[in-house]
């Protein structure tokens, strides 16, 4: 019997020693060969229901490509210091809504677009301050809720909204808003995904190591989000349609799918703009591109075929066609901005927003 209790206890310990062994070998190969983007994301509930940047947080992003500290205040915001709700006398703020993108993934704080877009506003004369509501994953259905509860306390005289391709579908997943007989409903009053999951990981100082400096454990995180988006996911809906005599959506459902996509995210936009008319503040959206090489760049947003509506929207794909092929977009680290591409993105917004006067006050629409 003890001689069985040896046996045992040998084959556990070579268990043991071979998954250290692999976990460390792995590191090691990863770290040396084939490093991985590490880039965690300090989110948390917010009271209001949606997602929001943990407070008083300093991180770093590391990808075979760049080292980046990111620092939130005791707001949530990326920034350097504390911005009180009251705006000092003669300076004009501008509150940008975004996701990574706005957050200014890839890049140091200096160097975000909105950085660059405030120096160049100042440097023509313009006294300003940026307030950085952006959350790595919000799409317009939460930069509508975070506006709401908290961009116009900051007495905003301008509102960005960074627009990205991503935002079509996210507005749809977070099901917070929908479109019923065209109109605008409120659907639900919550959406954290993951949250309440990576609250309680993040409590536990080997989880936060792992995080931050693993590149084993991110390789293994970023192949098991593919494989549940892109297999799993799918193939649970399958599967729930399975009296359906089609295996996959007809061209016509996706359609049908992509139609509704850009009506919710206009009828977003729009309630956007109608809370920033009664609260005199003017929108901007700044579009994002797709970058389909280091020479074309696509638009991904959604174009109303019968406009009911006059943006303001500023592309920068006229000037990134000028870069004759510079690096705007990092290529091996989640394809946000590099400090170029940010610097371009900056000085072209604070030449629209001087040009169309958004820093001046905007008059309310109906008596709003």
């Amino acid at each position: 019997m003890g001689g069985t209790s040896r046996k045992y206890c040998w084959f556990a310990v070579k268990g043991i020693f071979a998954i250290v062994y692999f976990i460390f070998a792995g590191e090691l190969f990863l770290r040396i060969v084939a490093p991985e983007a590490i880039l965690p994301r300090y989110v948390c509930a917010t009271k209001y229901g949606i997602r929001g940047n943990e407070a008083n947080r300093s991180y770093w992003h590391t990808t075979p490509e760049y080292h980046i500290n990111i620092r939130t205040n005791s707001a949530g915001i990326r920034a350097d210091k504390e911005i009180p709700y009251e705006k000092c006398t003669g300076v004009k703020r501008i509150v940008l809504l975004g996701d990574s993108f706005g957050m200014g993934y890839g890049v140091d704080l200096e160097d975000t677009f909105s950085s660059q877009m405030e120096k160049n506003l100042q440097a023509a004369g313009l006294p300003c301050e940026v307030v950085n509501l952006s959350v790595s994953g919000h799409g317009t259905a939460e930069q509508l809720i975070a506006l709401r509860e908290q961009g116009f306390k900051y007495q905003p005289d301008l509102v960005l909204v960074a627009w990205h391709g991503s935002d079509l579908q996210d507005n749809v997943r977070a099901n917070l808003y929908r479109l019923e007989g065209g109109e605008l409903v409120q659907a639900s009053k919550t959406y954290l995904p993951g949250v309440k999951t990576r609250e309680f990981l993040f409590r536990f100082a080997v989880y936060r190591w792992m995080a931050e400096y693993s590149h084993m454990y991110s390789c293994l995180r970023e192949n098991a989000a593919h494989l549940i988006k892109y297999t799993v996911l799918p193939a649970i809906r399958s599967l729930s349609n399975a009296d359906d005599a089609q295996e996959k959506p007809s061209e016509d459902a996706k359609k049908r799918i992509e139609a509704y996509q850009k009506k919710l995210s206009l009828a977003l936009l729009k309630e956007i703009d109608k809370a920033c008319s009664a609260h005199r503040s003017n929108l901007l959206i700044l579009d994002i591109p797709v970058k389909l090489d280091r020479m074309e760049f696509m638009s991904t947003f959604p174009a109303d075929t019968n406009p009911s509506h006059d943006f303001k929207i500023f592309s920068p794909i006229a000037t990134f066609k000028k870069q004759n092929g510079k690096k705007l977009y990092w290529e091996e680290s989640m394809g946000h901005f590099t400090p170029f591409g940010c610097r371009l993105v900056g000085e072209g917004l604070a030449v629209m927003i001087i040009d169309s006067g958004l820093l001046e006050t905007r008059g309310c629409q109906n008596g709003g």
